[in-house]
């Protein structure tokens, strides 16, 4: 009967260690692997870091070996994001910030080359893009593989804008929700660089009517852009429209709360073209109005009118280029201040260079997070085993230990199987029981109880009369004793009985729980019944 209750419960607690072991396996090597490819980049990105950086030239990134080791260190961050550890650890990634209708879907395909983001009115961006841009020399064509289907490949861009759509009306709704799910997006073309950008909804004060957007949609929308931001590894594309106060940018106020010092956030100044006659943003530009130590850039994107005529983004990069070169005041800029070909050397040198600072640290909690997971796994010991034979000896192991453990617990001896931790507040089953026996007849022996108190002389001569039988005289036959000790006995019985039940249902079950119930990382798996 113990043995079939215990297979049960063991059983139980078998199948429930399983669970954690399976877990714990599937993290720890999704982990591992990430963390290996990345120490295997750690090398070769050393040798560059040693063969680069006595170079104090600007022009240093441009050469092709170090672009080709960007594009690596940009895949291992995101294959770790990919197995989960964005989770457990914050990785690098830029954000790009903005409000609502200040040109991030226009700044965004200017930099990809390509045109298909949704637009229409009102909130268009309503789950987070992540845009994983991946360089492609010599394709013919590009094309774009979403992560929730990563067989099939898109070549149609109007299908990647349609499938964009699809897929936040699928977590958002249709009713113009806002959800901080992301989607995230590879894009392969020549004509991209080696970047990953987050999309994030524009800040939004009010909520459209008939739409499912809450009343407070501006402090959700503030919320997620500042969570994203709020990581210290995280690079702020801060998105400003010029053609409105600077000072009045809910973005740039957002990105001074978030980065005080300036230190990881690059403004980019759109619309410049259609500032009102007579204002221009050199001032804005060049950073003489609000300093930030990465600096702005500024950019002109394709006008409404330009995305209704279907210009192609290649040829608004041309216009751009034009623009600044002939504008009286944007031409005798000196360079790195102008142009969407500025803004990705600008950001593409600041990702690497975050990249490189942020390895080192990187690795080293990934390697604090194994460490964890291996502990873990052997705390949760072997697999189950397979076969029936091998089952039932597993159970009949368990069976045994078990009860060589209740054994010790019982008695009072230390076994370093039962995993026990010095505990100053609880007493072991041995000394509770210990104590439960000295407590037994405590109140019989404070009214100094007596067996004889009860009888007098004359009722043991009449005892040992009555049962004398045919001892030898001078000899008293013990059925005299017996009788006048047992109505004593009596009355000891019940205390003693409240005792046994005591010591089985109080202590031993409890001990038996305790050895029962499986311990991970100092918390109960099983709960006592």
């Amino acid at each position: 009967v113990l043995a079939n209750q215990l297979s049960q419960y063991i059983m139980s607690t078998v199948s429930l260690s399983s669970y954690f072991i399976s877990y714990g396996f599937f993290f720890f090597f999704k982990q591992k692997t990430a963390y290996e490819m990345l120490r295997s980049l750690v090398g070769s990105e050393m040798c560059i870091r040693d063969r680069y950086m006595g170079n104090q030239k600007d022009s240093f990134l441009m050469d092709a070996p170090l672009f080709d080791n960007l594009r690596k260190l940009i895949n291992i961050v995101d294959e770790l994001r990919d197995v989960g550890v964005q989770q457990y650890i914050n990785l690098p990634r830029i954000v790009v910030l903005g409000t609502q209708s200040s040109g991030k879907s226009t700044l965004l395909e200017s930099i990809m080359g390509l045109d298909f983001l949704p637009r229409g009115e009102g909130v268009v961006t309503r789950r987070p893009l992540e845009l994983r841009l991946v360089h492609t020399v010599g394709a013919d064509k590009p094309w774009a593989v979403f992560e929730q289907d990563k067989t099939k490949k898109y070549f149609d861009f109007m299908e990647v804008r349609q499938k964009i759509d699809e897929l936040t009306d699928l977590v958002a709704g249709k009713k113009k929700g806002i959800v901080d799910d992301p989607i995230v997006l590879t894009v392969y073309s020549a004509e991209c660089p080696d970047l990953t950008l987050v999309d994030l909804p524009g800040v939004t004060r009010i909520p459209l009517a008939g739409s499912d957007q809450p009343k407070d949609i501006e402090r959700i929308t503030r919320e997620m852009a500042s969570r994203y931001c709020r990581d210290p590894r995280t690079i702020i594309l801060c998105v400003i429209p010029a053609n409105s106060d600077i000072s009045t940018s809910d973005a740039l106020q957002m990105a001074q709360q978030i980065d005080p010092q300036g230190t990881r956030t690059v403004g980019v100044l759109t619309k410049i073209d259609i500032m009102d006659r007579g204002t221009n943003a050199k001032r804005m530009i060049l950073g003489q109005d609000i300093h930030l130590k990465l600096g702005f850039v500024g950019v002109k994107g394709r006008s409404q009118q330009d995305i209704n005529d279907k210009v192609r983004v290649k040829k608004a990069i041309d216009s751009e280029r034009q623009f600044f070169a002939t504008d009286p005041v944007y031409s005798t800029f000196p360079p790195g201040y102008l142009g969407t070909d500025v803004l990705i050397d600008k950001l593409t040198k600041i990702l690497f260079k975050h990249i490189r600072t942020l390895l080192p640290e990187i690795i080293k909690e990934i390697n604090s997070r194994v460490k964890d997971c291996e502990t873990r796994l052997r705390d949760l010991g072997p697999s189950l085993p397979k076969t029936n034979n091998e089952k039932m000896q597993l159970v009949w192991n368990m069976i045994t230990e078990f009860s060589e453990n209740f054994k010790n617990s019982l008695r009072g001896k230390f076994d370093h199987r039962s995993g026990a931790r010095f505990d100053k507040q609880n007493v072991s089953g041995s000394a509770s029981i210990k104590m439960l026996f000295a407590e037994l007849y405590e109140e019989f022996v404070e009214k100094g109880f007596k067996a004889t108190n009860d009888y007098s002389d004359k009722d043991i001569e009449k005892a040992i009369i009555m049962h004398q039988g045919d001892s030898i005289p001078g000899f008293p036959s013990i059925d005299s004793f017996l009788y006048l000790v047992k109505p004593q006995l009596e009355k000891l019985r019940e205390p003693a009985i409240e005792c046994v039940n005591n010591v089985c249902l109080l202590y031993t079950s409890d001990a038996a729980d305790d050895l029962l119930c499986v311990d991970l990382g100092g918390r109960r798996i099983l709960k006592k019944k």
